[in-house]
C-alpha cells in the first residue's frame, strides 16, 4: 500500500503543504492563487485522511472539498468547526488554471490557523485509531 493510501500518509502530505503555504504568508512575495493552493491541498488531505480513520474505504480522487465535507458529514463527523475552508475548493479546480485569478485578499494567517486546527484534529483522530 503506498503511504498516501493511509491516514498517516495523508496526513504526512498535508503537513508538508500546510507548512509550504504557512512559508507563502506574506502577500507582497506570493501570489494568493498559489498560497491558496497549496493551503487545498493540506485541506484535501487532511479531509481523506479522516475519512480514511472513519472508514477503510478510499476516498474519492476529487479536489472537491465540498464533497470531502459532505462525506465526513454522512458519517457524522464533526466538521462545522471547518466548514469555511470548503472555500478554497476554487483554489484546485478554477484558479489554478486562470492566468489572472480574481483576488479575494484573504486573511492568510487565518485561514493557515484553520487549516492547523483541522490537520491537529485529525491527527488526533488518527492517533485513536491506530
Amino acid at each position: 500500500m503506498a503511504p498516501a493510501e493511509t491516514s498517516t500518509g495523508f496526513l504526512r502530505i498535508a503537513h508538508r503543504d500546510l507548512r509550504t503555504a504557512m512559508a507563502m504568508a506574506d502577500s507582497s512575495l506570493f501570489e494568493e492563487s498559489t498560497w491558496g493552493f497549496h493551503l487545498q491541498q493540506a485541506i484535501e488531505k487532511a479531509l481523506k485522511a479522516w475519512l480514511l480513520v472513519l472508514s477503510p474505504e478510499q476516498p474519492p480522487f476529487s479536489h472537491n472539498l465540498r464533497l470531502l465535507f459532505l462525506m465526513l458529514r454522512d458519517q457524522d463527523a464533526a466538521v462545522e468547526p471547518f466548514l469555511g475552508l470548503s472555500r478554497f475548493t476554487l483554489f484546485a479546480v478554477v484558479w489554478r488554471y486562470d492566468e489572472d485569478p480574481e483576488l479575494e485578499h484573504l486573511n492568510r494567517t487565518a485561514w493557515n490557523q484553520l487549516c492547523t486546527e483541522l490537520l491537529a484534529h485529525v491527527d488526533e483522530l488518527a492517533s485513536y485509531s491506530q
